[in-house]
């Protein structure tokens, strides 16, 4: 059976400790505050629990030191102070995080009752937390005797330090959101001060420095301000701004009489609201001792990562208006913009330098390489124009000029006693001094094999096609030196004045256009090769030839004449010009003028890269050119042809050789007639001059098998079987048909064993 079991005790009555608790609670708590909050609590705290000394605290942790918030002893009110956590007993609840309670204050902290001016020996330290739980201040009591009732004062304590917690962080709240708002404020005019220097326009350096120097004194309210430049281990003044200071611009110390040595080896800021207060004794510095300084800031001017100065204020008097924290940032703003400034108009001189250097570089080389270009031809029937427009220009000395890679040049030269115009028009690989250095080599080379050519009959000897070689050769040896450093583009060619034939190699170069009768077409070219310099294996090398009519204009230039940045017509956009047939509508619509050419260009885009044409007009006089051909060959070319080839059937040698010559020396223009020279000469036994028209004809055309077999028939009746066996070769790889094949292997055995019997004879 149930039964129901009563308490023996009323839940309802409270105990007379507990009342007494809730009735000192309820004079503590529910009464409302007069005047300061914490100076009523601790006044309230002392009434209710009948003490004599009571404090509330603020712990500051960046300092180790306590603040008092309200200080009551013997119900007097005392000022606020500050004392050191390492000498007080409050540092226990900071380290415990909870309550402290002492008999024996004096054995424990004896120095502490000093700092106080109170004494006493019981002690009771109640902590107060923020809402994080970090002890942000400490509840003290302290008592000569013991503390009456102690667990209801810890239990009041600890009821109340909840709301004592809170009213501290609210105050803290407060003021640092108040200090934060000034601090805002100060930050927002000092940056619209430095943002008003940093878009500043200033004559110079040392009137910037004035600019922010005196900001700088503005806004923080030192005497002197200075900026520095450092040089090993000498500082010396370069700019000072204030008054009442005996500081001048130019003033030198050694960098240990001042306050910046330290800042100079760490490179960070350093600052003293008072140097006796720092352990580095600048009290000795001359700074302290001829000057006075006592409250300074420093900030190092950081170029590159090195220390090249500083920028500083200071004051003879202590105190003042603190130096905080975003002092320094504007400070250290400051010292950024300076080093920028410095840094930029120190590169500025540098580049200046450097460029009047280099223009310098760019007028010499341009006076080297003037020289070496332009028209020097004589002729009456021949007409070379140049036109260059390099695309870098520049000035020196107030001289203005252009400098690129572009070359052209034209000369007279006599070749077998015929008067040749040769003309060159090249494109050097690389920029601006790049590009000229290899103008000025190929313009040197060249210069100087047109003065061998006018100055030695050996190569006045040569015929065209062996001067194009050879000079191609050289050239090509020339730049080879440079292992792909310096390459060069060009057209080089021969034109034999009277008959008008045209001789010429293209290394990567645009193609010649010719215009005729109203009309702009491309010359072909069979045969190209790679830019000078390059040595990579090529191809046997050949020339082309192409015959100029009366009247003819021949157009050419570098790849700048069609490297356009064209302006789209509609759409406002832009494109790189890619048809290198756009080139040909320029010569037409301008009837092959240079500069309408070049207008035309312009209209159609931006020019981006050096470019340099040339003209070449072939206008022979017509009536004196009839009359040399008539005076020279009697019948006309074409009856010469056919006079040849009869000849040679009729094996009438001497007549067909007659013809031959008749005819070349009109015009070379046909490859059946040097081939059927060299075979008519070679019946008649004069093997040399046969030799001589087949290797002509072998550098028109390389590929021609009935050439390279008769050279291997002529190199070997001339008793070179090497030379014969290397056409042999060629001739054979050339070959797929069986019977010549078998014709072939049979002239070289022959040719070996005509080898093998000579070279057993005893010398």
């Amino acid at each position: 059976m149930f039964t129901e079991v009563r308490p023996n005790y009323n839940p309802y009555e409270i105990s007379r400790e507990s009342q007494e608790i809730l009735d000192s609670l309820s004079s503590l708590i529910l009464s409302p505050p007069a005047g300061d909050f914490f100076q009523t609590r601790v006044q309230r705290l002392a009434n209710v629990l009948h003490l004599s000394t009571v404090w509330i605290a603020e712990w500051k942790k960046e300092t180790s030191n306590f603040q008092t918030l309200a200080f009551l002893h013997s119900g007097e009110h005392f000022p606020p102070q500050t004392y050191n956590a390492k000498i007080a007993p409050c540092s226990e609840v900071v380290e415990t995080k909870t309550y402290f309670h002492t008999t024996d204050l004096e054995d424990k902290y004896p120095g502490f009752e000093s700092i106080l001016s109170i004494k006493g020996s019981h002690y009771l330290g109640y902590p107060l937390k923020g809402r994080s739980g970090e002890i942000i201040g400490v509840i003290s009591i302290l008592s000569k005797k013991n503390i009456p009732h102690l667990s209801r004062v810890i239990r009041i304590l600890e009821l109340t330090s909840v709301r004592t917690a809170q009213e501290l962080e609210r105050r803290k709240s407060d003021t640092y959101i108040s200090h934060a708002i000034e601090s805002v404020y100060s930050l927002s005019h000092a940056l619209k001060e430095i943002h008003r220097l940093a878009t500043s326009h200033f004559d110079s350096i040392e009137d910037l420095f004035s600019g922010y120097l005196k900001t700088g004194l503005q806004l923080f309210h030192f005497q002197i301000g200075t900026i520095s430049r450092l040089k090993q281990d000498k500082y010396r003044i370069v700019r000072v701004e204030g008054k009442n200071t005996t500081l001048k611009q130019g003033d030198q110390f050694r960098l240990v009489d001042t306050f910046f040595a330290k800042a100079a080896s760490n490179k960070k800021t350093i600052y003293h609201e008072d140097i006796f207060s720092s352990d580095e004794e600048l009290h000795r510095t001359l700074f302290y001792k001829e000057y006075g300084f006592v409250k300074s800031i420093e900030v190092p001017i950081l170029i590159e990562g090195k220390v090249e100065g500083s920028i500083g204020f200071f004051s003879t008097e202590a105190g003042g208006i603190p130096i905080e924290d975003y002092f320094i940032e504007v400070i250290e703003m400051m010292s950024t913009s300076i080093a920028y400034e410095i840094g930029k108009r120190e590169a500025a001189e540098e580049l200046g330098r450097i460029k009047l250097h280099q223009d310098g570089d760019y007028y010499l080389t341009s006076l080297l390489v003037k020289p070496l270009g332009g028209t020097k031809i004589e002729s009456k029937n021949v007409k070379v124009e140049f036109l260059t427009k390099q695309k870098k220009e520049f000035s020196f000395k107030g001289k203005e000029g252009e400098i690129g890679g572009d070359l052209s040049v034209a000369h007279t030269v006599f070749l077998k006693d015929k008067r040749y115009t040769v003309f060159i028009n090249a494109d050097a690989m690389g920029k601006s001094l790049q590009g000229a250095a290899g103008a000025l080599v190929l313009g040197a080379v060249f210069g100087s094999i047109i003065e061998r050519t006018k100055n030695r009959e050996e190569y006045q000897n040569w015929y065209p096609e062996q001067w194009l070689r050879e000079t191609f050769q050289e050239l090509n040896k020339t730049f080879e030196s440079f292992d792909y450093t310096m390459l060069v583009s060009l057209i080089l060619g021969l034109l034999e004045d009277d008959s008008g034939l045209l001789y010429f190699v293209n290394a990567e170069h645009p193609n010649l256009i010719l215009y005729r009768d109203g009309v702009a077409s491309f010359v072909e070219t069979r045969y190209s090769y790679l830019k000078i310099g390059a040595t990579l294996p090529q191809e046997r090398f050949a020339i082309n030839i192409f015959p100029l009519q009366k009247g003819d204009i021949l157009i050419g230039g570098s790849d700048g004449k069609d490297d356009i940045l064209v302006h789209g017509a509609c759409s406002g956009s832009q494109f790189l010009n890619t048809d290198e047939k756009l080139f040909l509508e320029h010569v037409r619509r301008r009837q092959g003028d240079l500069r309408g050419i070049v207008r035309s260009i312009q209209q159609t885009g931006d020019i981006t890269d050096d470019l340099s044409l040339f003209r070449l007009e072939y206008d022979p006089d017509e009536k004196n050119r009839t009359e040399s051909i008539s005076e020279s060959s009697g019948p006309n070319q074409e009856i010469l042809r056919r006079l040849i080839r009869s000849e040679i059937t009729n094996k009438e040698y001497k007549k067909a050789v007659a013809y031959g010559e008749k005819y070349i020396s009109v015009s070379a223009d046909s490859n059946f007639v040097l081939l059927s020279l060299s075979f008519a000469y070679q019946k008649l036994g004069k093997i040399e001059k046969a030799i001589e028209y087949s290797e002509r004809l072998l550098l028109r055309e390389p590929n021609s098998l009935n050439n390279i077999t008769h050279l291997a028939v002529l190199y070997g009746k001339k008793g070179e079987f090497e030379k014969a066996k290397e056409f042999l070769n060629l001739a054979t790889s050339s070959v797929t048909d069986p019977k010549q094949l078998d014709i072939l292997e049979k002239y070289r055995t022959r040719i070996e064993n005509v080898n093998l019997k000579q070279s057993k004879i005893p010398v």
